[in-house]
């Protein structure tokens, strides 16, 4: 009789795994409602991987952290499809063909010689500090060219603008 009811349970209540949330508006001005998966929404899994998720495909993963230290890490599984990463934070995150992301963050960096994030480019060359306005305020250079060659002990040695 539990498994009957177990199952059941499983069989007809479809969404009992998924979560709705209103994630904007079409230009009708209806609410664009999503239904993401609640295992991988709304999680942090910052630094670390899911390599061998077999049960991400072709679902919404809402609003969590992925964000690594390693520039283009891969840390999906290569074959996962189907997948929409919506408002999720994938910094330094390599998505596989076949997936989508939507609004959130994608960005690529890397700690450099004067130790702070810089956000870089396709060939790893750093573009732009990460947090730059607060450094402009704190009056430290937000040039690249005047990162040290030399990685240095703390941050008294990045050059000062004023």
């Amino acid at each position: 009789m539990k498994l009957f009811l177990v199952l059941f349970f499983l069989l007809f209540t479809p969404n009992a795994y998924a979560g709705r949330v209103e994630i904007g508006r079409a230009p009708d001005n209806k609410p664009i409602v999503i239904t993401y998966n609640d295992k991988y929404s709304f999680k942090d899994y910052t630094g670390r991987t899911l390599l061998k998720a077999t049960d991400l495909n072709n679902t919404i993963v809402y609003a969590s952290c992925f964000s690594q230290e390693i520039p283009d890490r891969h840390i999906f599984p290569d074959a996962m499809t189907g997948v929409t990463f919506v408002n999720c934070n994938l910094d330094n995150v390599y998505i596989p063909a076949g997936n989508t992301v939507i609004g959130g963050s994608q960005k690529r960096f890397k700690v450099q010689n004067d130790l702070r994030d810089w956000e870089i480019d396709i060939n790893n060359r750093p573009v732009e500090v990460m947090g730059k306005e607060y450094w402009q305020s704190q009056g430290y250079s937000v040039d690249p060219k005047d990162i040290p060659r030399i990685k240095l002990k703390d941050i008294e040695g990045i050059k000062r603008i004023r």
